[in-house]
């Protein structure tokens, strides 16, 4: 399709514009002539109007010459080109139209040809110009759509520490975020999962959308804080320093917006919410750590209850007391569990549960160590492969159950049932997955006992080693690897010896015997009869003997 450009012809010579018109009409009727000047002050009028693709400027005319009309159209059109035309061709005019960024100096009188050359040149360039500016607006377009998750892996990256200064410093700049934040709170919804099992999962999507607005309206009081959510249930606030006034109070300040999160959420939702806040970083490279702080503090909701704000320095002083579990302790415990070894497991989580118990005199500490110890096995758990879903659940029924006994005994006993159940959780997904593996590796014996095969081989292809793969296909298969393979070689051979007539030798190549012979003994062993006779006996329509 031609390309679609307007022109206006500045001449004080009527018939000059007359025959521009015409050759146009004539030669390239799609390059339209929008408008015609007689002089530079008509022109540059008429050009703020239609504004052309192209300006033809006689320099000589009455008022206002074409190099002055041409520096008032640069200024309005700076892509519009200019052709600047005269019957003189001294160099000072030359000189002074190239600039003012003139496309082409013609004398006249102008050669058609040349004209019609010189229009398709730069028309080429105008439609070029056109379509790198489309492509551009497209760009910004899908930009500005994409710019919502942008900012959220912004906002992933700052809290997660996969950022640097000056790439935050950059990304910021390109979204517009005047100030970077140095303080992180989160905000977690309380009895998320129980309300999630009772609702649809639209009725979920719209809960955290109001908390998600609830948390934006109440953070609007505080200049340049930024909110997104980062898991299922919680959301990030992400707050700058750089407030002015005398009574500025950052620990203060944050946990007074905390607040009037909670309360914003509690009266619009029904719902209510936890608010961990972290210490304020000392750049932008820090908030990270003000974050996981913040996540820290929220976690403590489980002893102190939910629809309240939790400064990191209110709790610090857990995680500067002494670590209640000994290194060796710990680790045989988790080394149990990810074994699933349940008497091994019992008796270690016994040892330190007893231990706790009768070290620790204050309730609200016990109840935090015990948290821990709970954590411990769930991380254990989910190491050697349990249920993720079936690991939170259990973990967050133990957490709740403990947390309202006030009997000792009851709770050890809770507990540890709790942690036998993680135990059991291992075991049932570790056997899940090696009969998975070793099914695996059956089907692939199946499609290949043709081959040379070797336990190498078979083991290599479910990711175990040699030695473990065989202890775990004789556990799982009841039989060894070499048995499992003459059985599956032998029931082919079967097979062929009941259906074909092909000779002993050429069913022993094809089941994966190269020596027939020996195929013949393993046959015999494992039927009590040489393949011919079962050929035989077996009542196939081949009554020939191959042996």
């Amino acid at each position: 399709m031609a390309t679609e450009i307007k022109v206006l012809l500045v001449d004080d010579e009527p018939l000059e514009r007359q025959a521009i018109r015409f050759l146009l009409s004539r030669e390239r009727p799609h390059y339209q002539v929008a408008a015609e000047a007689g002089n530079g002050i008509e022109a540059v009028e008429l050009a703020s109007v239609i504004k052309p693709d192209i300006v033809f400027l006689d320099i000589r005319m009455p008022g206002m010459d074409g190099l002055a009309a041409g520096r008032e159209i640069r200024a309005l059109l700076p892509e519009a080109r200019l052709v600047f035309v005269s019957a003189y061709g001294e160099f000072d005019y030359a000189r002074e139209a190239v600039s003012l960024g003139a496309s082409k100096y013609l004398l006249k009188p102008m050669d058609g040809e040349e004209v019609i050359k010189l229009m398709d040149e730069l028309a080429f360039y105008i439609s070029a110009a056109r379509r790198r500016r489309q492509e551009t607006a497209r760009l910004k377009e899908a930009l500005e759509k994409m710019k919502p998750l942008i900012r959220l892996g912004f906002i992933m990256d700052l809290i997660n520490g996969n950022i640097t200064a000056g790439e935050a410093e950059s990304r910021a700049l390109f979204l517009g975020v005047t100030s970077l934040p140095r303080l992180a709170l989160l905000v977690d919804i309380d009895n998320f999962a129980n309300f999630a099992q009772d609702g649809a999962e639209i009725e979920r999507q719209l809960l955290k959308q109001r908390v998600k607005e609830c948390i934006e309206k109440a953070a609007a009081t505080w200049p340049g804080a930024l909110v997104a959510p980062v898991t299922g249930d919680e959301f990030a606030v992400l707050l700058p320093l750089e407030r002015a006034g005398k009574e500025y109070d950052a620990r203060r300040d944050a946990i007074r917006l905390g607040e009037a999160i909670c309360r914003q959420v509690r009266r619009e939702t029904g719902v209510t919410v936890t608010v961990g806040i972290g210490r304020p970083a000392e750049s932008v490279t820090g908030l990270a750590r003000s974050y996981a702080e913040a996540a820290a503090a929220a976690e403590f909701r489980l002893l102190y209850g939910g629809d309240q704000v939790i400064h990191a320095d209110d709790v610090a002083a857990r995680s500067r007391a002494r670590r209640f579990l000994p290194d060796r302790e710990e680790q045989e415990l988790a080394q149990a569990i990810r074994m699933g070894d349940r008497e091994l497991a019992r008796r270690q989580a016994g040892r330190i549960l007893m231990e706790l118990t009768l070290e620790e005199e204050r309730p609200s500490l016990l109840k935090m160590k015990i948290l821990e110890l709970v954590a411990l096995a769930a991380n254990a758990a989910l190491e050697a492969g349990a249920d993720a879903e079936a690991v939170s659940d259990l973990t967050l029924a133990a957490s709740g159950e403990f947390l309202h006994l006030d009997n000792l005994a009851d709770m050890r006993q809770r507990i540890l049932e709790r942690l036998m159940e993680l135990v059991d959780q291992v075991a049932t997904s570790r056997e899940q997955r090696n009969s998975v593996l070793i099914e695996r590796a059956g089907r692939f014996i199946e499609a290949n006992f043709s081959r040379d095969l070797t336990l190498e081989e078979v083991a290599q292809q479910v990711y175990l080693s040699p030695c473990y793969f065989s202890r775990l296909f004789k556990q799982v298969k009841g039989q060894n690897f070499i048995d499992y393979l003459t059985r599956v070689r032998l029931r082919a051979a079967k097979e062929l010896l009941l259906n074909t007539d092909l000779p002993v030798a050429a069913i022993a190549e094809r089941v994966g015997y190269h020596d027939a012979r020996y195929f013949g003994q393993v046959f015999k062993k494992q039927e009590g009869y040489t393949p011919g006779v079962y050929r035989k006996i077996g009542g196939a329509k081949f009554a020939g003997s191959t042996d």
